[in-house]
């Protein structure tokens, strides 16, 4: 397979590492231009609402492709839930708002009774399997509106099982989405396979005019003046990748291109003293008012009993106040 980016002569003494971290040209086609098929969960609660708001409204109106399964799990004994946490109500507002955005081949909504003594969690990873999904979105808490601060049992369900992208909503207020504005899209990268399948993301979630920051957190001893290799490498893979958006002579298939309409940098961002480098990045994604941040995990890490995303990634998810994704990279399928 060709490699991703060919790597300058200077960066020789890292190629084992190099060619580890990069996917392969006709793989990055090949997850470009797959259709987009989303699970979106909901409960009424106000984050999960947000989740299926964009998901509806956003960038599922630029890809005319993209088809979309809205999944509830009920329980009809909490016979004490306020109506609009309860199955008809809804299903009726799946209905009408799909109706108003989206011809019906384009979606469904599924309603399922509870599986006595599984989670939610469970039946959702089993959903994103059965449906082939590339991504799956959800609110962060939940109804029951835990601490702000611990994901949500059935995010982490999700996030150790699903094998797909799992965009995670904080945002509860609608009217604050990006829905009539560019989004902005903060990914957090270094030298992995993982992170660049977050670029790759953030570039099938994104619209045209949307902004990508793709962000490198700089160690706090690395001087300015002198770049190490691992930034070096970084800088040459992104630079490329981005003439290849510009320039279709630039790209082996020339499909790049079709996302030359996004506006996107490479920034390398200091880390302060004493700062780790989720909080750099936390910082960064803060005061550039980032809708979203993506992170990238190895979706087999739990096979190999690790925790399903990296103490990094974890982090950022659960330090940053906005939306995130974590972008699921599965070595046997993402590199070709």
């Amino acid at each position: 397979a060709t490699p991703v980016f060919s790597l300058r002569s200077s960066l020789h003494s890292m190629a084992g590492m190099q060619q580890a971290a990069w996917i392969d040209c006709a793989k990055i086609d090949e997850l470009l231009t797959r259709r987009i098929k989303v699970v979106v969960s909901v409960d009424g609660s106000d984050q999960a609402s947000c989740a299926f708001e964009w998901v509806l409204q956003g960038f599922s109106q630029s890809d005319r492709e993209t088809e979309i399964k809205i999944v509830h799990y009920y329980d009809d004994t909490k016979e004490y839930l306020p109506p609009k946490w309860r199955k008809a109500a809804i299903e009726m507002d799946c209905e009408t708002k799909c109706t108003s955005y989206l011809v019906s081949r384009r979606y469904s909504v599924s309603c399922q009774k509870r599986a006595e003594g599984q989670k939610i969690g469970t039946q959702l990873c089993k959903d994103i399997r059965e449906y082939d999904a590339s991504f799956i979105a959800m609110g962060f808490q939940g109804r029951k509106g835990k601490d702000k601060h611990i994901v949500g049992s059935n995010v982490l369900e999700v996030m150790q099982h699903g094998k797909c992208s799992c965009m995670i909503f904080k945002q509860s207020q609608p009217d604050l989405l990006p829905l009539r504005r560019p989004a902005r899209f903060i990914v957090s990268t270094g030298l992995n396979p993982a992170a660049t399948k977050a670029f790759v993301d953030a570039l099938r979630l994104s619209r045209p005019g949307d902004e990508i920051h793709v962000v490198y957190i700089r160690p706090y001893l690395e001087p300015h003046s002198k770049e190490s290799k691992i930034t070096q490498a970084i800088r040459s893979k992104y630079e490329e990748f981005f003439e290849g958006m510009r320039d279709v002579d630039k790209w082996p298939s020339g499909k790049l291109v079709k996302f030359g309409d996004r506006d996107v940098k490479l920034v390398f961002a200091p880390q302060g003293i004493n700062e780790g480098v989720a909080e750099a990045l936390c910082r960064y994604a803060r005061n550039n008012d980032a809708d979203f941040v993506m992170v990238g995990t190895n979706a087999l890490r739990v096979e190999r009993g690790k925790t399903a995303v990296g103490s990094v990634s974890l982090q950022i998810v659960m330090n940053f106040e906005g939306n995130c994704v974590v972008s699921s990279f599965n070595p046997d399928t993402d590199i070709g």
